[in-house]
Parts: structure tokens; C-alpha cells; sequence
């Protein structure tokens, strides 16, 4: 690599840092393309193209509904653990682990980012099951009941940009049909929660709700997940009361006053 072409590597590397450590004092989670350029000082197509990357890679995701960017969970896979995202729901943490109590089953905080759920935050039963949804890790949207959730409240463009990709099917129960997806979505956006049986992963199921913040919107999800035999034995009735409750005790805490179903 000659002279000149490490020097530009290495103020791109530095532009990049530049804007990621932007998070860490600004005052808003969020910032537009335009804030980034200006408090960065760099030109717009510069600050543009380094997002752009920045995003590929899942260090800043872009909310489908304002364009603007926040930190990306990928910092999470290099031990971010004091990020952006645990500063704000470190509070609602106690909520889910009462939630685990109260239901004895494992339960977890979901995010979107891009086109994938990640499982942020979770708190395991007793005697809890190996199942692949460690923190950081990324899944489906479309077979997920957080996935579902967090999908059925986002606008149609990005619904449309989610169902008209080729969809997974990862056991005989996933539905990957776009047009029943949608009648499913708008279901769920009706009754406030979201139930799979067996579409990621074969004999287990899952039910979550929407979490919103300050401007009302829904950015996360609460999920519950366990073996399909043993969510029988109660009402599931039962499971979508306590998650409610417990994600508007959230969403309260994350500054949401209102009616969140």
C-alpha cells in the first residue's frame, strides 16, 4: 500500500471514531446526517459515506422513521457493555428480572437494527434451556414475536423493504407468505402483542409486546420464550398480562406517558 493511500486510510479511520464518540456527548441518542457533518466538521459527503459504512458494519443503525442514526448494536459484540443503549434501559432492568419472577420463564429486551432483531437484554429462568439467543446475537424479524412487534409498528415503506426480501423458513411452521405476514402484523398492531409457535425454533415458543420512549414511538420489545408443552399448561392470557404490565413500567421509565396500547 503506498504512501498516500495508508494516510487516507488512516483519516478515515479517524473521521469514523470522530463520529462515533459524537454519541457519547451528545445530548440526543439520535442525530441526522447534517448534525453529524456539522459537529464532526467534515463535509457532508464525507460524514454520508462514513455512515454508510459505519452502518453496514453495525456500528450506527438508522431509525426507519426520522432517517436520523444512533449507535449500533455491533458495539455490543466488542464488549460495549457501558454503550448508549445500556445507559437508557439500565433502569428497567429490575422490571424484567420481577417479570422472570413472576413467570418463571426467560425473558428478554429485543432491539431493531436494519433488517435483523437483536436480543439485547435477557434475564433466564431457573433451570433455563440452551437456546441461542445470547445478547448481541441477531435474528429474524419475521419469525420472532418480537420481531413481529417491533415490525407491526413501523411504517409501511419499511414493512415493504422486510417483506419483499426472500423470508427464511427455519421450521414447517414459518410463514414467509408476505400477504399473510401483513393480515398477522396488523393483528398484532391491534391487540398489542405477538405469538409464535415453533417458526425459529421447533418445539418453542415465544410472546412479546412493544416498548416506547419519549416520542411515543415503539423501540423495543419484550419477549418471553419457552418450550411449547409447558407454555400449555397455563393461560396465555396469564403471560400477555404480566408482559404488558411490565412494558409500560418500562416504557414509563424510558419517558412514555400515555396509552400504550
Amino acid at each position: 500500500m503506498c504512501m498516500s493511500s495508508q494516510k487516507y486510510l488512516l483519516t478515515s479511520i479517524m473521521n469514523a471514531m470522530r463520529i462515533l464518540n459524537l454519541f457519547k456527548t451528545s445530548k440526543s441518542k439520535e442525530l441526522s446526517v447534517t448534525d453529524i457533518a456539522n459537529q464532526a466538521e467534515l463535509p457532508k459527503s464525507s460524514a454520508h459515506r462514513l455512515i454508510t459504512t459505519l452502518c453496514r458494519e453495525g456500528f450506527l443503525s438508522q431509525n426507519p422513521r426520522n432517517g436520523k442514526y444512533r449507535l449500533g448494536l455491533s458495539l455490543l459484540t466488542l464488549g460495549g457493555v457501558v454503550s448508549v443503549h445500556k445507559e437508557i434501559y439500565r433502569d428497567t432492568f429490575p422490571f424484567v428480572e420481577n417479570l422472570v419472577r413472576q413467570v418463571n420463564e426467560t425473558c428478554q429486551i429485543c432491539l431493531l437494527e436494519e433488517k435483523h432483531l437483536v436480543f439485547y437484554y435477557r434475564v433466564q429462568r431457573n433451570e433455563p434451556e440452551h437456546l441461542i439467543t445470547n445478547e448481541g446475537r441477531k435474528g429474524p424479524i419475521h419469525c420472532t414475536s418480537a420481531g413481529l412487534v417491533l415490525l407491526a409498528y413501523q411504517d409501511m415503506a419499511f414493512k415493504d423493504q422486510v417483506l419483499s426480501a426472500p423470508l427464511q423458513r427455519y421450521t414447517s411452521h414459518t410463514m414467509t407468505h408476505p400477504n399473510e405476514l401483513r393480515e398477522r402484523l396488523q393483528s398484532i398492531e391491534g391487540e398489542g402483542y405477538a405469538i409464535c409457535d415453533g417458526e425459529f425454533y421447533e418445539g418453542y415458543s415465544s410472546i412479546a409486546v412493544p416498548i416506547r420512549d419519549y416520542s411515543s414511538n415503539v423501540v423495543s420489545a419484550l419477549t418471553m420464550i419457552t418450550p411449547s408443552k409447558r407454555l400449555e399448561k397455563r393461560e396465555r392470557s396469564f403471560y400477555v398480562s404480566h408482559l404488558k404490565e411490565t412494558a409500560n413500567d418500562i416504557s414509563e421509565e424510558l419517558g412514555f406517558y400515555g396509552d400504550l396500547y
